[in-house]
């Protein structure tokens, strides 16, 4: 009989599903910027039900886009984690867009 040792090396959590949260994220988070930027060019027009609706789910989408990009982040693969700061970056540009749209930070 053969016995394992104790000290095997086994994967951790963010080596195992690092690459389909950034992935997850970064398609989200996509789609995510067309909405936003959507609704952030229709910013001057009257408000309507679907706008002030998509604001609230674009903030939803872009801080639960961040929270997996933030997984992506820790795992130990390079490529992994070029694709994590790209979704960071798509969803930060959500956020902003988003908080641009409902409080006018930026009058034209």
């Amino acid at each position: 009989m053969s016995s394992k040792s104790s000290t095997a090396a086994r994967a951790s959590l963010p080596s195992l599903i690092g690459l389909p949260c950034a992935l997850l994220s970064l398609a989200s988070g996509s789609c995510g910027l067309a909405v936003s930027l959507l609704l952030w060019w229709r910013q001057g027009q009257p408000p309507t039900l679907a706008s002030q609706l998509g604001g609230q789910v674009g903030l939803f989408s872009g801080a639960l886009g961040l929270a997996l990009a933030v997984v992506g982040l820790a795992s130990p693969r390079r490529r992994v984690r070029a694709i994590a700061i790209m979704a960071l970056m798509v969803n930060l540009l959500i956020l902003a867009f988003v908080l641009d749209n409902l409080f006018n930070l930026m009058a034209w």
